[in-house]
Formats: C-alpha cells, sequence, structure tokens
C-alpha cells in the first residue's frame, strides 16, 4: 500500500502542531532529520565520493609512439 498526499499532509500537520507546542518550528526540526540521516549515512557517501576522487591508473607510452616530435613534424603558427 502505497502513502497517499492525503496521508503525508495528515502526518504533516500534526507533526507540526506537536512541534510547535513544543515550541520548535517544523523546518528545523526537517533539517535536523535530513542531517542525522546523512550523518548515519556517512560512510557510505564517503565511499561513493571515493570512487569519483581515486587517481586513475596512468597508462605506459607505447613502444612505438614517438617520444619526442620535432619541430619541423608540427610547425607552431604564431599570430
Amino acid at each position: 500500500m502505497s502513502i497517499t498526499q492525503k496521508d503525508l499532509k495528515k502526518s504533516k500537520d500534526l507533526v507540526e502542531k506537536l512541534l510547535k507546542v513544543q515550541g520548535h518550528k517544523y523546518n528545523d526540526w526537517l533539517h535536523q532529520q535530513h542531517q542525522t540521516f546523512i550523518e548515519d549515512n556517512q560512510d557510505l557517501i564517503l565511499e561513493a565520493l571515493s570512487a569519483f576522487t581515486e587517481p586513475e591508473e596512468k597508462e605506459t607510452p607505447k613502444e612505438d609512439a614517438p617520444s619526442h616530435v620535432s619541430s619541423h613534424e608540427n610547425p607552431v603558427v604564431h599570430n
């Protein structure tokens, strides 16, 4: 059974009222919930980020590729 928009609104309204009675703001509470979830999943986040920041393996140069290019093979044009 999926949650309907009506169910979500009903829950949100109730939580907002309860928080207000306790002297808290809903958005502050919701932000704290997000922060807690992020902190609880920090290991997963760091693992995923490290996949993008690991150094790439360097390719070894091919033996048949020239190690240098002489200036007459690729002349530089100055404007």
